[in-house]
Parts: C-alpha cells; structure tokens; sequence
C-alpha cells in the first residue's frame, strides 16, 4: 500500500506515543529528531507503508531505551495470559462438528486476540475477547472466503504473526494446518518492534517445533527490501496469511 499525503503525521503520531510515556523527558528531542529525519528521508508518493513503519520503529529503538524494556515486560506477562487461556481455546475449537469448522473456530480466535491499540498499551493484553467468544456472549468474528478450501489447496503457506501474546491463538491455527499437509513457514520479526511477536515468543508457545521453517525479518516483511533468501520463501508460498494492520498494508 502506497502513503497518502497524511500518513507520516499519522505514523509519527502512533511511534512518538507508542514511545514517548516510557521516555526519559531529556531524551524525548533527540527521539523527536531520529524519528522525524527517518521519515522525511524515506516518505515518497512509491513508499511501502510498511517501509515508512520499519524505519519510524528502528529510529525510536536505534539506541537503548526504558521504552524497550516496557514492551519486552508486556510481552512476557501476555504471552503468559495467552498460555493460561489456550487450554479453553482448544476445547472450544475441538468441539466444532467437521474440521472445516475446527479451522474457522481457530482463525476467528486468532483474529479476535488482535487488539493492539494504535496507542501506548497501558499494560499487558488479557485476551477477554477470546473468553466471552468461548463463553458465547460475544460474537464469533465473521469468516470471509472459503478459508479451510484454501488451505486444503496450498502446498506451502507463509504465515505473517503480528503481536505477542496473541501468537499463541496463532498456534492453535497452525496446528490445524499442519494436520492438512502443507509446508509452513513462522515469520516473526528479528527484535523488539513494539510488542510484536519475535522468535523468543514463537518458541515460547512451541512454534519452533511445529512450523517447518521460521524467518525473521527486520521489521515488516517489505517485499523489495528483505534479503533475496527472504523473499524466495515468500516467493515459493501458494498461501499467504498475514495477521496485524500494519503487514496488511505492506502486503497489499
């Protein structure tokens, strides 16, 4: 996806505030500084938004900072909430009649765990959406598509994680797949970017043992700037499935 004229307002908006409460006050110039010079030397009309999102992250991050440490505790204690509910998760997906509707339960868990606020977090996510979904007070999230037909018609799938936490729905999902036959490939990024998912957190929920390969880029995965190895196993994939807003708009 390309930037619209009022995109680098808005990414500055949600790095500077993702950042700026876990800041030392005579640090937040020097980061007002890095952030803005990475995005008025990358922002272009051709620009990947996903691009512009690496480059405001890595600016926030480039040095050392309290900001860091606070998204890797609220990892820590989500995936940890996670962990507690996925017990219930799989009860509930175990209990749909056919295993298309196993596999639409768990992609609606999935979706349903991601609620990353554009926002600072004000501390690790509890996942109640998940638990009333279970408990039948709240809706199941809508499934658009043949989904359990496209996987059943994909030899290699390539699966984009987004948050902490919220990866451990993501592995209920990928048990299924893995069950039907095809390939797949864990893409979580290299290092802290916010609370998104890293391989720490993938191996925490033991994805390392059921994915046939995990990849782990910089940041969002950018088509034309990850290394060629990266991009041949995307490039290999029949099936993409991508989770969170910001990798949507890189992919599309």
């Amino acid at each position: 996806m390309r930037p619209d004229v009022e995109c680098g307002i808005c990414i500055m908006h949600w790095a500077y505030g993702r950042v700026a409460s876990h800041t030392d006050a005579e640090t937040l110039p020097d980061l007002t500084r890095r952030l803005l010079d990475a995005l008025l030397r990358y922002i272009s009309p051709d620009a990947n938004l996903g691009g512009l999102n690496n480059v405001a992250v890595w600016s926030v991050f480039s040095v050392p900072s309290k900001a860091a440490s606070y998204y890797e505790g609220l990892k820590q204690e989500s995936n940890e909430n996670a962990r507690g509910i996925l017990p219930l998760a799989r009860q509930y997906i175990q209990a749909g009649k056919t295993d298309q509707e196993k596999l639409e339960r768990a992609c609606s868990l999935a979706a349903a765990s991601n609620v990353a606020p554009i926002n600072s977090p004000s501390g690790a996510y509890t996942f109640d959406e998940i638990k009333a979904i279970i408990h039948g007070s709240e809706e199941t999230p809508a499934i658009m598509g043949d989904v359990y037909g496209a996987v059943k018609n994909a030899k290699q799938i390539f699966y984009v994680t987004d948050n902490a936490g919220e990866i451990g729905f993501d592995s209920l999902v990928i048990q299924l797949l893995k069950a039907m036959g095809p390939r797949v490939t864990l893409v979580a990024k290299k290092q802290t970017f916010f609370e998104d998912a890293t391989p720490d957190d993938a191996r925490f929920f033991g994805l390392d043992k059921i994915v046939d390969r995990m990849v782990t880029p910089e940041g969002f995965f950018v088509l034309h700037e990850v290394p060629e190895d990266l991009y041949r196993v995307y490039s290999e994939s029949d099936l993409i499935m991508v989770k969170g807003m910001g990798s949507y708009e890189t992919f599309s």
